[in-house]
């Protein structure tokens, strides 16, 4: 049962990143990408609330929010970068919070 919550989470990350590619850097859609976004957070919250016994909601919202902030950030890391006239993102682009988005997703990985 845990390896399946585990698993599932990963999953919903992935979707999640997937929807900031497509979405914010393909079609140029931010309110759909930040939508799809809050969507599957959403549910890998309640995957987490459902599955994870024995620690206080609290506890679950907390551990999930640190899960949840690399995709956010990523996205506004994306949407805030700038495109060329014909709408592409400079490969060369800096994004400032990619180390917080990789140290925050360590944290969130179990012992």
């Amino acid at each position: 049962r845990v390896c399946m919550a585990l698993g599932v989470n990963q999953i919903l990350q992935g979707l999640s990143y997937y929807c900031i590619v497509h979405t914010l850097v393909e079609n140029r859609s931010p309110s759909a990408g930040y939508a799809l976004v809050i969507i599957f957070q959403g549910a890998a919250v309640a995957v987490a609330i459902l599955d994870v016994a024995g620690l206080s909601r609290r506890s679950i919202l907390a551990m999930q929010a640190v899960g949840a902030l690399p995709a956010f950030l990523a996205a506004m890391a994306v949407h805030g970068t700038k495109r060329s006239e014909h709408g592409v993102i400079d490969p060369n682009a800096v994004y400032p919070t990619t180390p917080a988005m990789f140290l925050l997703q360590a944290l969130w990985l179990p012992p």
